[in-house]
């Protein structure tokens, strides 16, 4: 996009690139769009009420993929397995390199019969994945464009007062007014910190008329910090911001996931029917880059570190900085990513913590013990969300194999 920032935030009373973490966007990512529209915890709380929502995405690129050989091509370079995704149905996907380090984090959509629509977060890193993609292709026919299209996401639809239908959109978006609706060129639906969301691509020259239109249906304006609460909520991290360039996918709860058969038994071929799974990576399908690391953390071993939610002391005057230390006493043990106001848990955060910092922490809880040394960042105490003390102690599939050869078992 030519606009480095949206429109929105010049068009939108209240609109404010504030939020005071002193963090300006990781490539531009977070100032693209307005942080709040005056009252950012309201923002969260009346979503988390139940009530309809719109978030300006701005700060989102739409690749679009197409061609008779798109699934099989795209297919071949993700995480994913796509090439038996049904049209209308939305995942996620990474770029690894050949480490198995995750260099591109992305949302795929199957929007029509041999088009796949990837929603790539940050404008510099959806051009360096589109340019990836473009010089991947080589002999097979599949075209890499990037329309001009804006996202805006619409968060508890069902529950706003435009719900008429007509123009082929979900309820709750289907009152656009005519000119609006007709702007709309694609929608996808997914979930945003428990609530279901309608995402709409459509032609950025309507977007102000369509957030207009939304909001004079009762829908309420959502700034990115209140989304960020959300998404820290889902665990799912901003690269570059929550990671760093170190990141393996079991390091990522929501990368890898666990609603497969094989989420704890050994990767297998796949299966030519076999669909998408809800997380990032298919542990069941062809070669890709990286697919070695995946497959030897999964088969053989545990992810050296683990994404957590940190809970951090909102008492002092000031928070963490993006990529501070996490120390556990003097000891370096992970590193922090943005820091954000939570309506009801105040200054939270995603962390990526070193995995033997969990396990001593959940024997603490099993035994009542206080053997892991207090946590803080940049000076500020912090605790690791009590849902993300786990341990998986499941006993991996290659190594039990190993073990079964050496007469361990």
């Amino acid at each position: 996009m030519s606009q480095t920032h949206s429109p929105l935030i010049d068009h939108v009373p209240g609109a404010s690139t504030e939020d005071g973490s002193g963090f300006e966007g990781h490539r531009g990512y977070l100032a693209a769009t307005a942080r709040h529209y005056g009252r950012p915890l309201i923002e969260q709380s009346l979503v988390d009420g139940g009530g309809p929502g719109v978030i300006d995405g701005w700060s989102h690129t739409a690749i679009m993929v197409t061609g008779p050989d798109a699934a099989t091509w795209l297919n071949d370079l993700i995480s994913q397995k796509v090439d038996a995704m049904t049209v209308g149905s939305s995942t996620h996907g990474l770029i690894l390199d050949i480490q198995g380090r995750v260099e591109h984090a992305f949302g795929i959509s199957a929007v029509d019969d041999g088009t796949f629509l990837l929603d790539a977060p940050g404008d510099s890193d959806a051009m360096a994945l589109a340019d990836f993609l473009s010089k991947m292709v080589f002999w097979s026919q599949v075209e890499v464009t990037t329309p001009e299209l804006s996202l805006i996401s619409v968060v508890n639809p069902d529950h706003s007062p435009a719900t008429a239908a007509g123009a082929g959109l979900p309820d709750g978006v289907a009152g656009l007014p005519g000119d609006a609706a007709t702007a709309v060129r694609y929608w996808t639906a997914r979930t945003l910190g428990g609530h279901p969301v309608t995402d709409m691509w459509l032609d950025t020259a309507a977007l102000t008329t369509c957030w207009d239109s939304l909001v004079s249906a009762g829908a309420q304006p959502v700034g990115g910090w209140a989304a960020d609460a959300l998404r820290i909520r889902d665990r799912r991290p901003l690269l570059g911001i929550d990671t760093d360039e170190r990141v393996i996918p079991h390091e990522v709860p929501r990368f890898i996931g666990g609603d497969t058969p094989s989420a704890h038994s050994a990767t297998q071929l796949a299966r030519a029917d076999d669909g998408p799974t809800t997380s990032a990576v298919h542990l069941n399908k062809g070669c890709y880059r990286g697919q070695e690391t995946v497959s030897r953390v999964h088969n053989l071993g545990r992810p050296p570190r683990q994404l957590v939610v940190l809970q951090l002391d909102g008492s002092g005057q000031s928070l963490p900085e993006v990529g501070a230390a996490v120390l556990a006493g003097t000891r370096s043990v992970g590193r922090i990513g943005l820091t954000v106001q939570d309506a009801d848990d105040g200054p939270v955060a995603l962390a990526l913590v070193k995995r033997q910092v969990i396990e001593k922490l959940a024997a603490d809880r099993e035994s009542g013990g206080h053997e892991t040394p207090p946590l803080t960042v940049d000076g500020v105490d912090a605790a690791v969300d009590p849902d993300d003390i786990v341990v998986d102690n499941t006993v991996r599939p290659g190594r039990a194999a190993v073990d079964k050869l050496k007469g361990k078992i």
